[in-house]
């Protein structure tokens, strides 16, 4: 049988050793799929309380791992016939990287945010006024439940938003929960320059500190141990309300407090609701 099937190999057009190489290629490919599904599987068995985020950020690790082994599984099988012909393909290879410059940019993008650990799966962030929560990554793409449509709202609109990792090379990211499950969340709300700030702050406070109140303490106690561990600048828990100029029709209240990721919406929208009952009830005391 084995004479036969090597008859068979000399009698095609192709070389045996490119024929032997592309059947080491398939196996080996069908190997890694098979050993990541055995693994996921084994995993999500082992942990049945994972949450449906957990689950997806393991899904999305182990497909970029799989990945990552098998274009290393396939430059180690084709090295030889790589090294054979990089010489004579020099000309080419400078044609295609002129070619897929943008695919190279998205790729060192992609390595750039897993090396600084920029965002990974469920963060909050936004770069170059796109806004969202990320909810896959790969090589070449992140992709992201949008915020929106207004950027006080905070809440996932049900539309997706996706860019290519080579953004991450030429803008900045923001990301809200780099405190975990906590967040410092700042609301800047534009005023009319003839209503009285000192009233505006006062009941924005009468609301904002009672509704923060439970948790600066833990927080705070959080924020310290940050600070020690990770030897970063943490910012004060307690909530603070504060004014600043803008021009001759408007001045800016800048109401900023720390809460956990799943309160700061709730607490952001009381502080609106309360800023605009008084805006509406000064602007009627004016006329």
């Amino acid at each position: 049988m084995w004479n036969t099937m090597h008859e068979w190999l000399n009698a095609l057009p192709v070389s045996e050793e490119i024929i032997k190489s592309a059947l080491m290629s398939v196996l080996m490919i069908v190997a890694v799929i098979a050993g990541r599904s055995i693994l996921l599987s084994a995993h999500f068995r082992s942990h049945p309380d994972l949450s449906i985020e957990n689950k997806r950020r393991s899904l999305v690790f182990s497909r970029n791992v799989t990945m990552l082994l098998i274009l290393l599984g396939l430059a180690m099988i084709w090295a030889a016939q790589i090294q054979t012909l990089a010489l004579s393909m020099f000309a080419v290879a400078a044609a295609i990287v002129v070619a897929t410059k943008e695919l190279i940019m998205c790729l060192s993008g992609s390595i750039l945010r897993s090396v600084t650990k920029q965002y990974s799966i469920g963060d909050y962030i936004e770069i170059n006024g796109l806004r969202g929560r990320v909810v896959d990554i790969n090589m070449l793409n992140t992709l992201m439940m949008q915020i929106g449509p207004n950027p006080l709202i905070g809440q996932l609109s049900g539309k997706t938003l996706s860019f290519p990792n080579s953004l991450l090379l030429s803008h900045t990211v923001r990301r809200d929960n780099i405190l975990g499950n906590y967040v410092i969340h700042t609301v800047e709300i534009p005023v009319p320059i003839h209503l009285d700030s000192d009233e505006i702050i006062g009941r924005l406070k009468d609301v904002l500190e009672p509704l923060c109140a439970a948790y600066v303490p833990v927080i705070q106690q959080y924020l310290e141990n940050v600070q020690a561990q990770k030897l970063f600048i943490t910012p004060a828990a307690k909530p603070r309300v504060s004014r600043v100029p803008h021009d001759d029709k408007v001045y800016h209240i800048i109401v900023r407090f720390a809460s956990p990721v799943s309160k700061r919406l709730e607490i952001q929208q009381a502080v609106l609701d309360e800023f605009l009952r008084t805006q509406y009830r000064l602007i009627n005391q004016t006329k």
